[in-house]
């Protein structure tokens, strides 16, 4: 039976543990407004120049980006979580504005912004609000429409895009916001003209946008170290896919820092217990192997911790990179010490 559990160790090491996808995790500082916002679809306030412009969005079935792009900004106060999106449009006279009827389907026949918001960010209950190019409006829990919010949205149309400004209220939510709150959200477009039908998203879902699970992450008024700590939250439900932190290149360069010496730590940690079990094996050869192995993951890390020590700032591609591997190498860790407990359960029978 102990070989069996050197045996387990000795596989759980050599094969990783990957979950879900590997599709992106967008994590977005979502600034307080710091005044008002008049919803006239028109994004001129400075509160909207505070936020960070994200964009690079995706078919809703496949990870790829497309064309034309969407942009979004988001930002909130106590009454509001605000919303701007920029609709890039090369077809602007192919483009009409038919309103409908509160909660009519036919909101979705045409171009439409899918708006989500999870503000318990639990991946349960959540909020659709379906907005045209017309401002009518569709609004649900999950997917019942006999659910309303006092939504309110504006949209304007300019040379070469057409914008949408929404704010929804957070009472209607049954949510009181606070800094440093993590909320589920997504943004979706339907676009509808003429023959041309095209469906994206800002966080890429797996099927369709009903996909709670797969939504990005707003994080209320954060610091960077706050943004850092979140990563549990970041990939609730085994998401493994590299994390993506929007804004200011500062503050993203500090927040991948903040999550790297966190998941560095962590791992160093899960590798230590992993030694000291290993020093209480009597296989001789197979302790040799896991011990080398293990000498492997310690050169790992100690490469990581002297990029991330070092204090010069990196490319994000090199952040992600490097932070997607330290999930790896915890869930590869992690599945270690399941298995070794797994036998040890299975020595006792």
């Amino acid at each position: 039976m102990r070989a069996m559990t050197v045996g387990l160790i000795a596989l759980a090491l050599v094969t990783a543990c990957h979950a879900g996808d590997q599709y992106d995790i967008k994590v977005y500082p979502c600034p307080r407004a710091g005044g008002a916002i008049t919803i006239d679809g028109v994004l001129d306030e400075a509160a909207w120049r505070r936020a960070p412009l994200s964009g690079d969005f995706t078919f809703y079935n496949k990870p790829e980006l497309i064309e034309p792009q969407t942009a979004l900004r988001m930002t909130w106060d106590d009454g509001h979580l605000y919303f701007g999106v920029v609709c890039t449009e090369p077809r602007l006279d192919k483009l009409t504005q038919v309103g409908h009827a509160r909660d009519a389907r036919e909101v979705f026949h045409g171009e439409t912004i899918e708006i989500f918001v999870d503000p318990d960010h639990d991946q349960g209950l959540y909020y659709q609000f379906g907005i045209n190019a017309a401002a009518s409006i569709y609004d649900s829990v999950r997917t019942d429409p006999s659910w309303s919010a006092d939504v309110q949205a504006a949209t304007s149309v300019g040379e070469d895009a057409w914008t949408l400004e929404v704010a929804i209220p957070w009472a209607d939510m049954g949510w009181a916001p606070e800094a440093g709150q993590v909320v589920g959200v997504n943004v979706c477009r339907d676009r509808y003209l003429g023959a041309d039908r095209q469906w994206s998203n800002w966080s890429q879902t797996a099927a369709n946008f009903h996909d709670p699970a797969r939504f990005g992450h707003a994080v209320l008024s954060p610091d960077a170290m706050r943004l850092g700590e979140l990563e549990a939250e970041y990939r609730k439900g085994g998401r493994t896919g590299p994390i993506v932190f929007e804004g200011p290149p500062a503050l993203v360069d500090a927040a991948y820092r903040a999550l790297a010496r966190r998941s560095l730590d962590h791992s160093a940690e899960l590798l230590a217990g992993i030694e000291g079990a290993l020093a209480h094996d009597e296989q001789q050869g197979a302790s040799e192997e896991l011990t080398r192995r293990i000498a492997a993951y310690r050169t790992e890390l100690s490469g990581f911790a002297d990029q991330i020590e070092a204090g010069e700032p990196l490319p994000p591609d090199a952040w992600r990179q490097m932070t997607a591997r330290l999930a790896g190498m915890r869930s590869e860790l992690d599945r270690v010490i399941w298995e070794a407990r797994l036998a040890a359960l299975i020595s006792t029978i």
